[in-house]
């Protein structure tokens, strides 16, 4: 095979899925709002099975669902026949994933939640299986072709399994109040953790400070110990008057006393920001207005002091 005819059957494959994608979308109806209505008010877990490659999209699924707060876990079917049954309690709700409904592995699992009165949802491609028909609400797949040259190898059923389960999940997500505050809580390592970082999480409370009477020499000497390359000026009720910079200082040391008041080279309006401001979105703050310290405030009080270094490092 040559190259172009490579690169012809991987797009081939593609375009059939998003395809198969695109009739997904459209098929969704009132089952998949009766399905999010039930995940959103479910008081236990969500647990997730299938049997195969349907299995390993079921555990994406589950954790997906856990990586946004809604305790989720995918449940071997296989396993749950040989004692794993125990995990399924009361409120808790099973979402069984099954291209022909009529794996038999599911069997024990289907009769056991039905004993319990656990609600089923299925995925699935048959509207008349063995799983719809002890489900309570039935997701069927459209009607699809999967994208091998056999036409047997699960591919574009086992993606459009995956982007209902991604629906339903961001779905459900949507009605709660999950923000990236509480995602980041959930994400603590690795890039997203890191991406989801906020000002809080690295500022220094050392805040380079002078009063409203202090003399641009003050200014001087505090800007030079904390090596921030500003002051922050309060007033007496220590709220933020102003600021001043070291490019402030350096224009203005040839006009003015180093004894007089600081106020006088003061800027009034400094750029401030929040504590649970991103630090990728404190990072865009400061390049857009020419800045490299940032002041974080509460209430116009000063909290906090960040360096572009410090946010680049962190980013």
């Amino acid at each position: 095979m040559d190259k172009y005819k490579i690169k012809k059957v991987g797009q081939d494959v593609i375009k059939l899925e998003s395809m198969a994608l695109a009739k997904l979308s459209r098929s969704l109806g009132k089952d998949f709002v009766k399905a999010v209505e039930l995940i959103s008010k479910q008081n236990g877990k969500i647990i997730i099975s299938g049997v195969g490659k349907s299995g390993n999209i079921a555990g994406k699924i589950a954790a997906s669902f856990t990586s946004t707060g809604i305790p989720a876990m995918y449940l071997n079917p296989v396993d749950a026949s040989h004692g794993d049954m125990g995990i399924i309690e009361k409120n808790d709700i099973l979402i069984i994933l099954s291209n022909s409904g009529e794996s038999h592995e599911l069997s024990d699992l289907i009769n056991f939640s039905k004993k319990k009165k656990i609600k089923i949802i299925s995925i699935t491609s048959f509207n008349k299986s063995l799983l719809t028909k002890n489900s309570d609400i039935n997701l069927i797949l459209p009607s699809h072709s999967e994208a091998d040259k056999l036409k047997i190898i699960p591919t574009t059923s086992t993606t459009m399994s995956l982007a209902l389960g991604d629906a339903l999940c961001c779905t459900v997500l949507s009605l709660r109040k999950f923000d990236k505050k509480s995602f980041r809580e959930l994400h603590p390592g690795g890039k997203i953790g890191k991406k989801l970082k906020t000002l809080n999480d690295i500022m220094d409370t050392d805040i380079p400070i002078i009063q409203t009477y202090s003399s641009i020499l003050d200014a001087v000497l505090i800007m030079t110990e904390k090596k921030y390359g500003c002051v922050v000026v309060l007033d007496n009720s220590k709220k933020i008057k102003g600021i001043i910079t070291d490019g402030d200082l350096r224009r203005s040391i040839s006009k003015f006393d180093i004894k007089e008041k600081a106020t006088k080279i003061m800027k009034s309006r400094p750029i401030l920001a929040p504590s649970d401001l991103l630090i990728s979105s404190a990072i865009i703050l400061m390049n857009k207005h020419s800045i490299t310290s940032l002041i974080i405030a509460s209430h116009n009080k000063p909290i906090g002091i960040v360096n572009i270094k410090q946010c680049l490092e962190n980013d």
